[in-house]
């Protein structure tokens, strides 16, 4: 369930990384007659393409290595992340292939593969995380304090920077008001995170396929899981502790 939370809250950060640049704009990137604009999803589009896949370039921390392949369809309404890592630490040789889909209110998680030295430890469970009320929270945000938002967080343009043959608007921005000079450092392309910074990590895309042929199956948890709705609001909250503690 940890391991659920932070990579839910790791999805919330890059979200909130990608949209704040543009948080003050109001105008849709949809056209009117598009696809996005029929959409039967009352959520906004995120990227100024319809469809698209990102990979990533490989990172190795502390002896793990891992490799991202972001797919998106709808404007960014749908999107799958698939992470890979491998690892063979204190004699522990692992593969594991992890699955983060958001789908209009929903971030569903699944594994879709984890050999642990050479044993199918695969779990068949997925979650699904309703995200609207954090959703809603943002968006009222977003519209009300927009300029604010960025002023708060301090958010600076940086140039363009060429990322994976194309050049995107490189930013940056502080997550800590009483300490501005520690920045997070981001490009983005139509919208679309092609290069994040943070410290001594850096996310960086490879290869970028615009408008690409996304097949739907990469939005659906394959046959076979069973699917566990999680309450993204009590997790956060913790267990309550009794009256006798």
């Amino acid at each position: 369930m940890k391991s659920t939370m932070k990579r839910t809250a790791a999805l919330l950060l890059l979200s909130t990384l990608t949209i704040l640049p543009g948080c003050s704009k109001k105008e849709d990137s949809a056209k009117q007659g598009s696809s996005a604009e029929s959409s039967s999803s009352s959520t906004p589009g995120r990227y100024e393409l319809q469809s698209g896949i990102v990979t990533y370039e490989p990172m190795v921390i502390m002896g793990i290595k891992s490799l991202t392949t972001l797919y998106f369809d709808d404007y960014g309404r749908r999107e799958a992340r698939e992470t890979v890592t491998d690892s063979n630490i204190m004699g522990m040789k692992s593969h594991e292939k992890k699955v983060d889909i958001t789908d209009g209110d929903y971030i569903i998680s699944y594994e879709a593969e984890k050999i642990v030295n050479g044993k199918d430890e695969t779990s068949r469970v997925a979650t699904k995380t309703d995200m609207r009320k954090f959703k809603e929270m943002a968006m009222q945000m977003g519209a009300a304090i927009g300029e604010q938002m960025k002023k708060d967080f301090d958010y600076r343009e940086e140039g363009s920077e060429v990322i994976a043959g194309v050049t995107g608007t490189k930013y940056s921005v502080s997550l800590n008001k009483e300490q501005k000079d520690q920045r997070v450092y981001g490009v983005l392309y139509k919208k679309i995170a092609l290069k994040t910074q943070m410290g001594a990590i850096t996310i960086k895309a490879a290869k970028i396929e615009e408008n690409a042929a996304v097949s739907a199956a990469k939005f659906e948890v394959p046959a076979g899981y069973t699917i566990q709705e999680i309450d993204l609001e009590k997790e956060m909250a913790g267990p309550r502790k009794s009256s006798n503690e």
